[in-house]
């Protein structure tokens, strides 16, 4: 009797040690697998923003480039209309994105043109005639209307444009109008070349550009082309589900235009099925899961073979472990006698040193995620985060918006490896400067973003703070011998809750194209605090 009161004893025993020991393992392979399943998430739905971001950045880029060579015809001479044309079809040969190019005269009436299109026909009441008369215009995608039967058009399809023109003076008399049709096979081109790098990286993947005017469908998949798109979106990585009563993930950005190219406000939206997109989490967590169990079965099958003659030890074992759960130690107990129980202890401390590890660099990537690679300052995710934590304080901050004054010509004249190295230097200077509190950002290429507390300072105290930083940044900078100096313009702001922060980093943003305006190395406030 007593014999088998024992050996029961002995495996209830060895069944809780067993059970207690597997729950410890599925709870810390559980949080690991969910930690590092959310930020796969985040990464998946930055990657497809950032594409998005790309594209709309690209088209917005050729759009300055066709929009800078139309402002350089401006000179053009109205009273040779042969030597015009002449310069207009030779335009066109170089840049075949021009469809057609005319010049009007002061009512309207195209007096040259390439190949002769339109001359003598009015186009006084059309958007390209009449929007330019004072100031450049741009129009959106539209279809032909006096061209669709003019010009030469092989696939068959409508023939559609976006519009450039600019108005033409002479001693300060309105003289007439240039205008011209960019072929909206480009925006084609650009799409394809993006569709095709997208799809060797991603599967099922589909690009939409959309109209801001009427939410219309300029590029994207042949059934959805011309026809508003079904599903609104903020910028961002968003899943909606689409009219297809499919989930999609999605990433959205609106062109901002690119230099003094003000933009068409283009939306590019980038989706994936979510089933698509998320499937690499769903092989994480298996895979962590299956890893898990394996070694909660392993230490299981361990812990009830070994019970009945070391129920003391794994005992200890198994409250040092409850212990590792809370925090309060950090590894196991030395067993020494028994080769089985010391093998034991030290499979349970690499099991938990793996997995700690796994966290660990987890916390890494994310560290690495929010910071720039090339300066190592917070970067426009960080920024994010740290803008959401603003929301929950009562203090008033003060917003920069910092542009490098003369960084491009660095760009041209050294090559981008010396730029890069400016880049680093001048983020080294933000990082000593003697500000409370100051946090300061790389956003993009040559542009910065200073945040730091307002407390007492005045605005005239936030000019000197803010004159300071231009004259630290605009100081020479020795690079492999040579001497370089840029300057720096600023744009300033003061954010007061509850204003959301974005709505201040614009009117920063505003306020430092005032200064690029007025002559480039100050700082200028928002009108508002000025």
């Amino acid at each position: 009797m007593i014999k088998s009161f024992t050996m029961r004893l002995g495996l209830i025993l060895a069944l809780s040690i067993a059970t207690l020991v597997f729950l410890l393992t599925i709870a810390l392979t559980s949080l690991i697998s969910h930690r590092a399943s959310d930020s796969l998430e985040q990464e998946i739905g930055e990657r497809l923003s950032t594409t998005s971001h790309q594209l709309a950045d690209k088209l917005d880029f050729y759009m300055w480039s066709r929009y800078q060579e139309v402002q350089l015809l401006q000179g053009l001479d109205l009273e040779e209309p042969d030597e015009t044309r002449r310069l207009l079809d030779q335009v066109q040969s170089n840049i075949p994105a021009f469809s057609w190019i005319g010049v009007t005269d002061a009512d309207g009436t195209v007096v040259a043109s390439t190949n002769g299109i339109l001359e003598g026909a009015s186009i006084a009441e059309r958007p390209v005639y009449l929007e330019a008369q004072d100031a450049p215009f741009i129009g959106d995608v539209h279809e032909a209307v006096l061209l669709a039967e003019l010009l030469p058009n092989p696939t068959g399809e409508p023939l559609q444009f976006v519009d450039i023109s600019v108005p033409l003076f002479q001693d300060g008399s309105f003289q007439g109008v240039l205008a011209t049709h960019l072929s909206w096979a480009w925006g084609k081109e650009v799409l394809g070349h993006f569709n095709r790098t997208l799809h060797e990286q991603v599967d099922d993947t589909d690009l939409f550009v959309v109209s801001e005017r009427d939410n219309v469908v300029l590029l994207g998949p042949d059934d959805m082309v011309g026809k508003p798109l079904p599903v609104s979106f903020t910028e961002g990585a968003t899943v909606k589900k689409w009219e297809d009563g499919q989930d999609y993930l999605t990433g959205m950005s609106i062109g901002e235009g690119y230099d003094e190219y003000p933009g068409l406000g283009w939306r590019v939206v980038v989706r994936q099925p979510a089933a698509v997109a998320f499937a690499p989490v769903e092989t994480l967590e298996t895979r962590i899961l299956w890893i898990g169990l394996f070694a909660s079965l392993v230490t299981a099958v361990l812990g009830w073979l070994l019970a009945s003659i070391v129920t003391r030890p794994l005992k200890r074992i198994t409250e040092t472990a409850s212990l590792m759960e809370q925090g309060k130690a950090n590894k196991f107990p030395h067993q020494s006698g028994i080769e089985e129980i010391e093998s034991l202890a030290f499979a349970l401390e690499s099991l938990v040193t793996s997995l700690t590890e796994s966290e660990s660099e987890r916390v890494h990537f994310e560290k690495l995620a929010n910071r720039d690679a090339l300066t190592g300052l917070s970067n426009r995710v960080a920024l994010r985060e740290q803008l959401n934590r603003l929301y929950d304080s009562e203090e008033t901050h003060v917003f920069f918006y910092l542009d490098l004054d003369g960084f491009k010509a660095v760009n041209d004249t050294y090559g981008h490896a010396v730029g890069d190295a400016l880049l680093v230097e001048i983020s080294q200077r933000l990082r000593t400067l003697t500000i409370d509190e100051l946090y300061p950002v790389r956003l993009s290429g040559d542009e910065f973003f200073l945040m730091f507390p307002r407390r007492e300072c005045s605005v005239e105290e936030i000019h000197q703070i803010g004159k300071s930083v231009i004259d630290t940044l605009s100081q020479p900078v020795t690079i492999d011998t040579t001497f370089i100096s840029v300057g720096a313009s600023i744009g300033a702001s003061i954010w007061s809750p509850p204003e959301p922060p974005h709505v201040a980093i614009e009117q920063a943003d505003d306020a430092l194209y005032r200064s690029k305006a007025n002559g480039k190395q100050q700082l200028s406030f928002h009108e508002l605090f000025e």
